[in-house]
């Protein structure tokens, strides 16, 4: 295997509790030649402070400051300082195994792939900091040769929940050069865009089921994280597969790229409702209903208030995302 330079990006916002972790399992890594750029976003809970300190005892850590402008402007910050021949991001609150950058490499280096993708562990915690959960990897394996192959293939990565999130990939730093691929200026979701962005210039693709990458997920109101306007987000996703399946000539399978938006349409209905907000506004942009009118969920709940909202019923539909959000809470 030969001996590139890795460059890893940590966006970084407010996770003083979990940061110090995070770095340690970064600084661990059996492979070595890395370099790590964190990227403060506007942290005022003293993660700048504890990054500071990390990189004084390690010369491949460095650590920038930018105004708070979300994660996506932070990895960009990152891309526009890496020097490494492969890119990698790693969320704060999340941590590695030690093997976890080598066995990316060693995948990546078995026939030069442009992406490569792995799942994640899933680690559900508690309102108290307990773990309550444990999910392991799910990918199945496949590997995808050549531009149409690999566009063809999308809508199956983008169903298995392979090609979302920036961590558990490696990429190619000069793809990402080249071609200018960068996150959208997006508070929410702007990792989907960059990876659809980088995925139109792949012309390799390997997805397996190796792991390393352990995913933190908190017992936290998600009602509280998303905006009233996300919808204007899912309405962007959706327009852009359209059309990047119209340059690919691909087959656009409008169900399963609805039904998979749906997934991103429903916690903003309930963001909505746990603030008090009416959910019409949302239901009746035309983009919005075409999502809802050709998603197909399996999910009762999101069957149940799916139907409701179609058909104008927006106070059964309300009592369902309460009756169901209130149920998790106290699961929790």
């Amino acid at each position: 295997m030969n001996n590139p330079k890795i460059s890893i990006i940590i966006p970084t916002y407010n996770v003083a509790d979990f940061l110090l972790q995070c770095l340690n399992s970064v600084a661990k890594q059996t492979y070595k030649n890395i370099e790590v750029i964190v990227i403060i976003d506007g942290a005022t809970d003293g993660s700048f402070k504890i990054a500071k300190d990390f990189c004084r005892n390690d010369d491949r850590f460095s650590v920038y400051w930018q105004d708070n402008a979300g994660s996506g402007p932070a990895r960009n910050n990152g891309l526009d300082r890496a020097t490494g021949e492969y890119i990698m991001f790693v969320d704060p609150d999340d941590w590695c195994q030690k093997d976890y950058v080598e066995n990316m490499l060693r995948l990546q280096q078995q026939e030069n792939y442009d992406l490569v993708t792995v799942s994640e562990t899933t680690i559900y915690f508690n309102k108290h900091g307990k773990i309550k959960k444990v999910r392991p990897p799910h990918f199945h394996g496949m590997r995808f040769y050549g531009k149409q192959q690999v566009h063809d293939n999308y809508l199956t990565l983008f169903e298995e929940g392979a090609i979302q999130a920036p961590h558990c990939r490696i990429y190619k730093a000069n793809i990402i050069k080249k071609n200018n691929v960068r996150f959208p200026d997006l508070r929410r979701s702007q990792d989907i865009v960059f990876n659809y962005r980088y995925y139109n210039f792949a012309e390799s693709v390997l997805v397996t089921n190796n792991s390393g990458y352990m995913y933190r997920v908190l017992s936290k109101e998600r009602a509280k994280r998303i905006k009233p306007d996300y919808y204007k987000t899912i309405k962007l996703i959706y327009n852009d597969l359209n059309l990047l399946h119209e340059e690919w000539h691909s087959t656009f399978d409008k169900n399963i790229v609805c039904t998979i938006l749906y997934g991103m349409v429903y916690p903003l209905f309930e963001s909505n409702i746990m603030r008090g907000n009416d959910i019409k506004y949302i239901a009746m942009d035309t983009t919005i209903r075409e999502i809802l009118e050709n998603s197909r969920p399996t999910k009762q709940h999101l069957s149940m208030v799916r139907k409701f909202v179609l058909q104008g019923h927006y106070g059964l539909a309300t009592i369902i995302i309460k009756m169901v959000f209130f149920l998790k809470m106290i699961i929790q």
